[in-house]
C-alpha cells in the first residue's frame, strides 16, 4: 500500500519502484501479490515503456522474495494446479508490443550464455517462468525455441569440445572427429577431472534449455519441422492464430538438479565412484547434444573459402527472400503546363525566337573636350584617336 501510494501519488519516481512491484506479483499472499497487480497496470497505463526496461529487474527481485519466502532447494519460478508462470500477469502486460516482447524473451534466454555470472539456481527460476508463460499464439514459444535452438548450438558445441580435452587430453580430443569414435568403456582414467568436473558444472545451464526445448514442443504440439520452417523476420498471419496447452505438466530439470548435487556437493577426485559419476554425466550430455537436431543452426565448412558460417545464419538469408516493395517511378505529367505555353507564345512574338530576343550592343565612344583647344565640330568625322579611355 505504501509503495502504491507514493507510485501514483507522485511522491516517488515509477521507475524507482517498478522492479519492486513486479516482485511483489509472486508474493504468497494473494492481498499484496493483487495490489501491485493492479498498480502496475495503473502505471503501465501512463507509462508504457517504464515496465519493459524494468521487467528483468523484477524478475531478479522476485527471486529474491523466493528465495527469502522459501528455505527449501530449489527455488521454483511456478504455481500449481495447473503450472503457471508467477510473472504471467507482468508478462501479460508487455505482451501486446511484439518489438518489447521480442526484446525481454531474448534478454531471459541469454542469461544461460553468462553461467560465470549469473547463478544456477537463478537459471532455473528463469527456465520454470519461461517453462509456463501464458503464451497466446503460435508465434511466442516458436520465437523461443528458436533461440533456444541457436544457443544450444553455439555453447553445447563448445562444452562438448571442452569435455573431451579435459577427458581424453587436447592431442587425443583432436584426432576423434566424430562422437560415434567414442568407446566409454575404453577409458580406463580421465585426463583431467578437476577440469572436467567444472566442465560438466557449467553444462547444465546448456541441459536447462534442451530440456526446456522439449518442453515446450510437448506442451504446444511443436514439430522439428515447424521449429526449423520458423523465421522471426516472416510476418505471417500463420503464426498469429491461438494455441493452448495440450498437456498441463509441470518443467522437470531433476537431470540437472541430481548432477549439480553430485558434481558439486560430493567432491572427491580421488574416489573411483566420483570418476564413474563424471563420465556417466558426460555421456548424457553428449546423448541429448546427438539428439538435437541443430542442422539448420550449426556451422558448416561447404563454401569454397572454407570459412565457416554462424550460426543461425538462416535467421539473416532469409531477411534478403522476403518480398520487397518495388520503388515507384516519379510522375511525368503528359499535359504540357500552362505556364509552358505562355512562355513559348511570349518567345514566338519577338520574332525570330531567343536569338531575335537579344539586343544588338551599340559601342558607344566618348569625346574629351580639352580646355586650351577649341570644341570639335559637331559635323566633323570623329575617330578612335580621340578617345583616351576617359
Amino acid at each position: 500500500a505504501v509503495v502504491s501510494t507514493q507510485s501514483t501519488g507522485g511522491l516517488l519516481h515509477p521507475i524507482s519502484c517498478i522492479q519492486f512491484l513486479i516482485g511483489l506479483c509472486t508474493d504468497l499472499d494473494e492481498t499484496n501479490r493483487v495490489k501491485a497487480e493492479q498498480t502496475l497496470i495503473e502505471l503501465d497505463s501512463k507509462y508504457p515503456l517504464f515496465i519493459h526496461s524494468q521487467f528483468f529487474p523484477g524478475l531478479r527481485e522476485s527471486f529474491k522474495l523466493q528465495t527469502a519466502l522459501f528455505s527449501s532447494y530449489p527455488v521454483r519460478g511456478f504455481r500449481n494446479n495447473p503450472p503457471i508462470s508467477l510473472l504471467s500477469h507482468v508478462y501479460a502486460l508487455i505482451r501486446n508490443s511484439k518489438v518489447h516482447r521480442h526484446s525481454q524473451l531474448v534478454m531471459l534466454i541469454k542469461q544461460f550464455d553468462e553461467v560465470k555470472r549469473t547463478d544456477i539456481n537463478l537459471l532455473l527460476y528463469i527456465a520454470d517462468n519461461l517453462a509456463h508463460m501464458s503464451y497466446q499464439i503460435l508465434e511466442e514459444p516458436l520465437f523461443v525455441i528458436h533461440h533456444l535452438s541457436l544457443l544450444i548450438s553455439t555453447s553445447g558445441t563448445t562444452y562438448l569440445e571442452q569435455a573431451k580435452d579435459a577427458l581424453y587430453g587436447r592431442d587425443m580430443a583432436e584426432t576423434m572427429q566424430d562422437e560415434d569414435d567414442e568407446d566409454m568403456d575404453e577409458i580406463d582414467q580421465v585426463e583431467d577431472l578437476p577440469k572436467l568436473t567444472e566442465v560438466l558444472v557449467a553444462c547444465q545451464s546448456c541441459t536447462l534449455l534442451i530440456l526446456l526445448k522439449k518442453h515446450l514442443m510437448a506442451q504446444y504440439n511443436i514439430t522439428d519441422k515447424r521449429c526449423h520452417e520458423f523465421s522471426p523476420l516472416e510476418a505471417t498471419k500463420v503464426y498469429d492464430k491461438q494455441i493452448s496447452r495440450h498437456t498441463q505438466t509441470a518443467y522437470d530439470p531433476s537431470p540437472v538438479l541430481s548432477a549439480i548435487q553430485q558434481l558439486t556437493l560430493d567432491v572427491d577426485y580421488e574416489s573411483e565412484e566420483f570418476e564413474k559419476s563424471a563420465l556417466q554425466f558426460y555421456k548424457e550430455f553428449r546423448d541429448l547434444m546427438t539428439q538435437q537436431d541443430l542442422s539448420e543452426f550449426r556451422c558448416s565448412d561447404s563454401d569454397g573459402g572454407g570459412e565457416a558460417e554462424k550460426s543461425g545464419v538462416k535467421y539473416y538469408e532469409k531477411r534478403k527472400e522476403l518480398p520487397q516493395k518495388p520503388k515507384r517511378k516519379p510522375r511525368v505529367s503528359k499535359t504540357p503546363s500552362k505556364l509552358g505555353d505562355k512562355r513559348r507564345r511570349v518567345s514566338t512574338k519577338g520574332g525570330g525566337g531567343a536569338s531575335a530576343s537579344k539586343k544588338k550592343k551599340v559601342k558607344r565612344r566618348r569625346y574629351v573636350v580639352n580646355s586650351d583647344s577649341d570644341v570639335s565640330d559637331p559635323g566633323a568625322q570623329d575617330s578612335d584617336s580621340d578617345y583616351d579611355g576617359t
